[in-house]
C-alpha cells in the first residue's frame, strides 16, 4: 500500500539512491510516474507492502518500507532493484556508482569520487558527508557526519 512519506513510520526500511547530478524538475515528474505504480503494487508472498518514496536535496532517491505491517524479502527486492535500474538507465543518475559520496559544501550537495576527496579545496577532517548507510526513517535527520566518522576519512589522509 502506498502512502504519503511523511505517514511512513519512523522505524521503516530505508533504500537511499544517490544521483551524482541534480535532479531537474522534469526528472521528479518522470520518477513519480515509473515508481509510483510499482510502489502501489508491491508486495511479498501476495501481502501488500506499506511503502513509500520521497526525493531528498534533489539528489537522493529514498524507498521507505514499514516492516512491521509486512516484511519485505527475496523477490520483492528483486522487484524494487529492478525498478530502481530502470530508473538509473533510463536517466543516467549513477545510482550504482558506491565510489560516489555527497559532501554539503557550501549549503549544497556536491557529488564526488571519494578517491578525488583529497583534492578538494576547502574540505577536512569535518567537513560534512551524507551517511548513505542509514537504515530507517529515523536516522535521515542526522545523516549529514563528519567525513572523520565515515570510511572516506582515509582518502583525506
Amino acid at each position: 500500500m502506498y502512502i504519503d512519506f511523511n505517514k511512513l513510520a519512523e522505524n521503516s526500511r530505508l533504500w537511499i539512491y544517490g544521483s551524482s547530478r541534480v535532479f531537474k524538475e522534469a526528472d521528479k515528474v518522470e520518477i513519480q510516474n515509473v515508481i509510483v505504480p510499482f510502489l502501489q503494487k508491491w508486495s511479498h508472498h501476495g501481502k501488500s507492502l506499506t511503502c513509500s518514496y520521497t526525493i531528498l536535496n534533489n539528489h537522493f532517491l529514498i524507498v521507505g518500507l514499514d516492516e512491521s505491517i509486512n516484511p519485505t524479502g527475496g523477490c520483492s527486492m528483486d522487484g524494487l532493484q529492478k525498478i530502481i535500474l530502470e530508473i538509473d538507465h533510463n536517466f543516467n543518475f549513477n545510482f550504482f556508482e558506491r565510489l560516489n559520496v555527497f559532501l554539503f559544501l557550501e549549503k549544497k550537495v556536491s557529488c564526488v569520487s571519494s578517491k578525488d576527496l583529497n583534492q578538494i579545496t576547502g574540505i577536512n577532517q569535518d567537513s560534512l558527508i551524507f551517511n548513505l548507510n542509514i537504515e530507517i526513517k529515523q536516522e535521515i535527520k542526522d545523516w549529514l557526519i563528519p567525513i572523520k566518522d565515515t570510511w572516506c576519512n582515509r582518502f583525506l589522509k
